[in-house]
């Protein structure tokens, strides 16, 4: 494609959302609740970057990282991205989008050339990154190069990669590397003031305890197998947890024992908040783990969640981050490559260790995790790999 034909998408897709967003009229709250007119016009410029046309312009940038990109299925749909980091089958992604209790699906991860794979296990955990090793039995696969340095600047254009030829989203680098504080779990009910067992007064809507099918006189007995004997108990149980983490709950619903899996959401309190909630989520649907991570960069790529986990690169087509979280409405976050090259060393150093100990493995079991040890000296900054409960 000519160069002028590049500039001129570029200079398009800064100016051409400047303009609308001058000339769009600004709506009262009214509006806000009871059309959907806010989100559709912030959806129409969001689209003018996903037209065929400008993401073709980037083709020739994602080629090489394409080929090792992959897309993680269950049932045929996609719950994750990756890329392959080990040419026998190793793919870093976001953990808390497969390291889940839904074991009626299996995992498949599918290539560029449109070879799948079932997955054998969750190989290592990055807790504090939110990244997993995903095995599969491959041989002489393409790697994932990360770039070794972050020469990126401000407003500097990017392209996410995925198996077709044309980029899943571009966008624009927005915020130098940050850490963002991890938030309290959710698990979204409203329990009985009654003393005695933790029984469901209200389900928050959309919340994931919604998600999972938890009704109202629903009586919550235990989390990942430890008993719950009161509200409270399930109160302090809960926050034991993070967003992002997966739960087995075994609930009473008259005299019949129901058991369900669902995912931790982070914690929404306040009408101020569930007001900042709202306008966050008019681009689309949000990461259900989104904070707590050392280090992230900013961009402005759409992305839905279950396209996280995977590479995203500068015009060089270098991989400079893995896209780790869709955070709001106009950013999404990604883990930079010097910190994503760190963790990926450990974790197949990790992965490696455990299957010469002769470790089983298994979901949510015995995996080698990255965590902070408060029982054990370690230097300022050290980390060590242990087996152990992902979801504690």
């Amino acid at each position: 494609m000519p160069r002028f034909r590049l500039n001129s998408l570029l200079s398009l897709l800064v100016v051409a959302p400047m303009s609308l967003a001058m000339l769009a009229p600004t709506p009262v709250i009214g509006q806000v609740f009871e059309s959907d007119g806010i989100a559709m016009r912030f959806m129409k410029r969001v689209h003018q970057r996903s037209s065929s046309e400008v993401l073709g312009a980037f083709n020739s940038v994602v080629r090489n990282t394409r080929r090792a990109t992959v897309e993680l299925k269950r049932g045929g749909e996609r719950v994750a991205m990756g890329g392959i980091v080990d040419s026998s089958g190793l793919i870093v992604t976001k953990a808390s989008l497969v390291n889940t209790y839904n074991d009626d699906m299996p995992l498949v991860a599918e290539l560029a050339n449109g070879d799948q794979y079932l997955t054998s296990e969750v190989a290592a955990i990055d807790k504090a990154n939110d990244l997993a090793l995903v095995r599969i039995d491959g041989h002489n696969l393409p790697v994932m190069e990360i770039a070794t340095t972050n020469n990126l600047s401000l407003g500097s254009f990017l392209a996410t990669a995925g198996l077709n030829e044309e980029p899943v989203a571009i966008g624009v680098y927005g915020l130098d590397p940050h850490k963002v504080e991890m938030k309290n779990a959710m698990l979204g009910v409203m329990l009985s003031r009654e003393p005695g067992p933790a029984i469901v007064d209200v389900v928050v809507e959309k919340s994931a305890a919604a998600t999972a099918g938890i009704l109202a006189q629903d009586v919550i007995v235990s989390l990942n197998d430890l008993a719950i004997d009161s509200g409270t108990h399930l109160i302090e149980t809960v926050r034991s947890f993070e967003p992002g983490d997966s739960l087995r709950v075994k609930l009473m619903r008259a005299d019949e024992e129901v058991q369900l899996s669902l995912v931790l959401g982070e914690w929404v309190a306040g009408p101020n908040q569930a007001r900042h909630e709202f306008q966050n989520h008019l681009g689309g649907e949000l990461s259900t783990r989104r904070s707590g991570f050392p280090s992230v960069f900013q961009h402005d790529s759409y992305l839905q969640p279950e396209q996280c986990g995977g590479p995203i690169v500068n015009l060089d087509g270098q991989v400079v981050g893995l896209n780790i979280a869709r955070a709001g409405r106009v950013a999404t976050y990604a883990i930079p490559g010097t910190e994503l090259s760190q963790s990926i060393a450990k974790m197949l150093s990790a992965a490696g260790a455990t299957k010469n100990q002769g470790i089983v493995q298994s979901r949510l079991s015995a995996k080698p995790v990255i965590s902070e040890n408060d029982d054990s000296a370690l230097a300022p900054g050290e980390t060590r790999w242990i087996p152990r409960e992902t979801s504690k």
